[in-house]
């Protein structure tokens, strides 16, 4: 299994509306059902609304790199720049 934790982080923008936009774009339903997929949840920081958390959980390295080369994926990047938000990635095996 593969483990990713992606700390998102904004000045600007609180992550309930990030989070709203991500599923607006179709990003969170889409990537869920991604084959492969065990985990895909949120969590939005009780102490900064500008901070949240997604952890992902993943049966292979394999279905991950499926997921990241999608169509919806790539969409990820231009959404996260658009609402003023930066993204550092954690990853590993279980």
């Amino acid at each position: 299994m593969v483990i990713c934790n992606c700390l998102f982080t904004s000045e600007t923008t609180e992550m309930k509306d990030f989070y709203k936009t991500l599923c607006d774009e179709g990003l969170v339903e889409g990537s869920r059902a991604d084959k492969g997929n065990l985990e895909y949840d949120f969590f939005i920081s009780v102490d900064d609304p500008k901070r949240m958390m997604l952890i992902e959980k993943w049966e292979s390295f394999d279905d991950l790199q499926a997921h990241s080369e999608t169509e919806l994926f790539q969409k990820f990047r231009p959404v996260c720049k658009a609402n003023g938000v930066r993204s550092k990635l954690a990853m590993y095996e279980e």
